[in-house]
């Protein structure tokens, strides 16, 4: 019988009507490492040196009309019998774990095939032994839990974060927030254990991926100090993941703080100890020695503090001053840099006015840039409590000042235009208007709204509306002074106001604001050009007014008038001749 002509037989009929077999296959197979046997009602009749190896015999006769069910763990038993019966599939392996003859336990896969071919009872069963991936999945479990024992026991907080939330916390993290069972950690957001002045930086702290010191809560409310560390895990598909490590620098910060105050003392206890000396001239050189090593100590120790630090005398000279210090000023004199605040804080601070003194204020180092710093100072006081120098301690706020801005700016502005926000234009009006009326100067104040402006929305969408308010505000500002005002007080209406401008000098400026926003062009998407057009209303304060809404509520009567006359044009409000 030609051996590759058989195995071309049964793979065609395989795929024309399922697996079929005859005795002989079985000479075939025997080099397979898998289980192969044939069984009668369940009994095996053959069976491959692999099968009689994973079953524990060392003959294959050791194994022949025994049951196939009998190796099975008493869990499997009928199971297999549903296999050997025919009502099982196929085409899908079912995990087993048997007890061979050798009485070794190994995990198998067994698959069973009907033998038409052979009797209606025959049965192939093929089985693969999982013994290894089992031991190799045991060993990743206990690797597995090994890395949660040595997570768990760690000396830092360690919480796993997911989309969010909380869904772990270690026994350090437990005690460090200040609960007493996971339960009233997990669950939590995570911006409920930060400071609410951190939460919103997450995001950055994630990104950057280093240590930062931030502020935590306890579940009490109570703050601390803490190091800590995000990580953005790979994505699991449940959201974001993050890694949080921390830990307590509470103690840490003390530490500092108290170094910082005993560096202070000590620089003190030089400058005492150095008049001391001038007036013992007996030991005048032992104690110079020992003050000029002191003094180097303490020149060291305060410049590896990163704030300018320094010393004045009575006679408003920086006698010591820190690295931080020397890298800031340079060689340059710090008083012509400092403003003026810096020499009247050190006259009340030497006159013992008062014991210390801080201010906020610019400055321009000679590197260049500028750098928005906090000065904080105190009086040096000798031993009989007379003050005799000033201490000095910089700090650069520009990030917060910056932020400041920021914020001022976002209060104030609309977000879409540039143009003041409705709220903001009103308050800075009202302001302009109490200062015309004590000083009898003349101002305006024009409405503007964009002509046929929802045909814009509708024919070419939203996005070029908002792109022509902006083109609007943007030649605005080109046509005004700066001391003209423009406020967007909603949707497609905006104001101006124009100081030091009477009705003559609006109509003007009003009537060049048309024809220039009549000239302006924008570019559509399918390449075409759109062109709008303004209405302007034009009205000026009277003696009854009582508020800037008074002025407004004229300015947009005029207007009206503008669109019912045909649109595009300028109408001034309507005085009485009383």
């Amino acid at each position: 019988m030609d051996p590759i002509g058989n195995i071309i037989d049964l793979a065609f009929e395989r795929r024309k009507r399922g697996p079929r077999f005859n005795g002989e296959m079985m000479q075939i197979l025997e080099v397979s490492r898998d289980l192969i046997c044939l069984c009668r009602g369940g009994a095996i009749t053959a069976i491959n040196g692999a099968g009689a190896r994973m079953l524990g015999a060392k003959t294959t006769e050791q194994l022949i009309g025994r049951r196939l069910a009998e190796f099975l763990i008493p869990e499997y038993g009928q199971v297999l019998d549903l296999f050997l019966s025919g009502m099982a599939s196929e085409d899908r392996g079912v995990p087993t774990r048997i007890v061979g003859l050798d009485q070794a336990v190994r995990d198998i896969e067994l698959q069973v095939f009907r033998a038409r071919e052979i009797a209606t009872d025959a049965t192939v069963v093929t089985g693969r032994d999982m013994s290894k991936e089992g031991k190799l999945a045991g060993s990743a479990h206990k690797t597995d839990t090994r890395f949660h024992l040595l997570v768990d026991n760690s000396m830092n907080l360690v919480c796993h974060v997911v989309g969010g939330s909380i869904r772990y916390v270690n026994k350090a993290g437990i005690a460090l927030l200040g609960a007493t069972e996971a339960e009233q950690v997990i669950g939590l957001r995570l911006e409920e254990i930060l400071h609410p002045d951190y939460a919103d930086l997450i995001g950055d702290i994630a990104k950057e991926g280093a240590a930062v010191p931030l502020r935590l809560l306890h579940r009490d409310g109570s703050a601390f100090d803490a190091l800590v560390r995000l990580t953005e895990l790979p994505a699991g598909g449940m959201g974001t993941e993050l890694m949080v490590e921390a830990r307590d620098i509470t103690g840490h910060n003390r530490a500092v703080a108290a170094l910082r105050r005993s560096s202070e003392t000590l620089e003190m206890r030089v400058a005492a100890r150095t008049r001391e000396l001038a007036e013992q001239h007996a030991r005048a050189e032992e104690m110079t020695l020992v003050a000029e090593a002191a003094l180097r100590f303490s020149e060291s120790l305060i410049d590896t503090i990163p704030s300018p630090v320094w010393f004045k005398d009575a006679l408003g000279r920086v006698q010591t001053s820190n690295r931080a210090f020397r890298a800031l000023f340079g060689d340059g004199e710090p008083k012509l840099l400092l403003p003026l605040e810096d020499t009247v804080t050190d006259a009340e601070l030497m006159s013992g006015a008062c014991d210390q003194a801080s201010f906020e204020a610019p400055i321009l180092p000679p590197s260049g840039g500028r750098l928005d710093t906090m000065v904080l100072k105190s009086a040096y006081l000798d031993d009989e409590g007379r003050p005799v120098g000033v201490i000095g301690v910089l700090t650069d706020i520009s990030d917060r000042k910056a932020m400041e801005r920021e914020l001022r700016r976002l209060a104030t502005t609309d977000s879409l235009t540039g143009a003041f926000n409705r709220r903001h234009f009103l308050a800075a009006a009202g302001t302009e208007l109490e200062r015309a009326n004590r000083y009898g100067n003349p101002l305006t104040l024009l409405m503007l709204d964009v002509d046929y402006f929802k045909s814009i929305n509708d024919a070419h969408g939203h996005g070029t509306g908002d792109d022509a308010l902006r083109r609007l505000v943007e030649g605005l500002r080109h046509a005004l002074r700066d001391i003209d005002v423009i406020g967007r007080l909603g949707g497609e209406e905006f104001a101006v106001l124009l100081p030091e401008t009477g009705m003559a000098g609006a109509l003007i400026t009003a009537e060049r604001l048309r024809a220039q926003v009549a000239d302006l062009r924008l570019d559509l998407p399918d390449g075409g050009q759109l062109a709008f057009t303004v209405s302007i209303g034009i009205a000026a304060p009277r003696a009854e007014d009582g508020s800037v809404e008074a002025v407004l509520a004229r300015a947009d009567k005029a207007l009206y008038r503008a669109k019912d006359e045909g649109r595009n044009r300028v109408c001034a409000e309507v005085v009485d001749p009383d």
